[in-house]
């Protein structure tokens, strides 16, 4: 018997921010307002923009703040009801690992809505008050990075697929190895299928947890926020499955949003068929079916060059995604490093194969939060 796709949430977390702007407070130089119900339409408003995108959507910071109970607010200059608003979106965390701000948790990028470096410092200058580390990932807005009180590294890459092409030029513009992987595998019958039901995300939530722990001894975000994903985007979330003689091998979870696909999440448990070529051809042909105008592969650590080179198979976009970080002069927190060092080894001995799968997907539900 299956779960129940919308299953309440555990005691003591809230499906929904506190509700009701007036609780804003005023901060020199800008205010820090919590994104509630009404706060969502300017995430909303912004994510279309040319900064804009998935990781500052409605659809997923409900995602995000119905499984970890985040806290995610703006910086901002001008009111809420002005489209050409400037803000930063950002989250407060005070955990096992010490206090801090995130823009945004578990998002690949999330770039600052400012034009110029006025804007950026009026923006960032309430946050720096809260004395606390910061860390931004940055896409396209290189505004920020002329700001020396902030270090910043390109430890990863982020590719896209332009859709606006026809089929023929997508499958001309295929790189190395791409066209005879997917060929080989429909010969080997490996057939793509959208799923659509709670049973489905679950097929390729079992292939997930599984690929996460043996190939990187690493926990799965928990069930709850595939969950939530799937409550959030309806119709907007795709799960393509690659399956031979009904059974599930491999499996891409896409999620729409404006005119982009956004490749998510990726399992397979059989890799001698090629099944991630053919789920990769099978979304690019969907994407474009839907009238998408990208396919957005999102970010890949440069220490996974494997995972590099298959993207760029694909891709006709590359660029890097840049991370700032600041800390206060002569910050320290231990419970930073401490709990960093315990994270780290329990997720060493709760992925080992002698574990049972159940305890290790229950410490991943309740340790994965730790991880942003």
């Amino acid at each position: 018997m299956t779960a129940p796709l919308h299953a309440p949430p555990r005691a003591g977390t809230h499906t929904q921010p506190a509700a009701g702007l007036a609780s804003a407070t005023a901060v020199a130089g800008g205010d820090l307002v919590c994104l509630d119900n009404d706060g969502r339409t300017l995430a909303a408003r912004l994510s279309t923009g040319p900064l804009g995108s998935l990781f500052v959507s409605a659809s997923w910071i409900e995602a995000l703040t119905a499984t970890y109970d985040f806290n995610v607010k703006a910086s901002f200059l001008r009111p809420l009801e002005e489209s050409t608003g400037a803000a930063i979106l950002f989250s407060e965390i005070d955990d096992i690992r010490g206090r801090r701000v995130v823009s945004l948790p578990f998002s690949d990028y999330c770039d600052p809505f400012v034009e110029n470096v006025t804007a950026w410092n009026r923006l960032i200058d309430p946050i720096l008050a809260l004395q606390t580390p910061v860390r931004f990932r940055l896409l396209r807005n290189s505004v920020p990075l002329s700001d020396s009180r902030f270090t910043h590294s390109a430890n990863a890459l982020w590719h896209m697929a332009d859709l606006r092409r026809s089929e023929d030029e997508l499958w001309s513009g295929l790189k190395d190895s791409a066209p005879q992987n997917v060929r080989r595998a429909q010969r080997s019958r490996v057939v793509i299928r959208e799923g659509t039901s709670p049973e489905d995300l679950q097929t390729f939530y079992r292939m997930h947890c599984s690929v996460r722990r043996s190939k990187y001894r690493l926990f799965a975000q928990p069930f709850a926020f595939f969950e939530n994903l799937y409550s959030s985007f309806a119709d907007q979330l795709v799960v393509l499955l690659a399956e031979v003689d009904g059974t599930a091998i491999a499996g891409i979870l896409f999620l729409i949003h404006g005119d982009t696909l956004y490749y998510k999440f990726n399992a397979s448990i059989d890799l001698t068929l090629r099944p991630n070529d053919l789920l990769i051809w099978s979304g690019m042909r969907l994407g474009r079916e839907r009238g998408l105008s990208a396919l957005d592969f999102g970010l890949s650590d440069t220490a996974q060059p494997g995972l590099v080179r298959f993207k760029r198979k694909f891709a006709t976009s590359e660029r890097p995604i840049i991370e700032l970080r600041w800390s206060p002069p002569d910050y320290s927190d231990p419970r930073g490093h401490q709990a960093g060092e315990v994270l780290h080894r329990m997720t060493e001995i709760l992925t080992a194969p002698e574990v049972p799968e159940a305890v290790t997907r229950g410490a991943g539900d309740e340790l994965y939060r730790f991880f942003c």
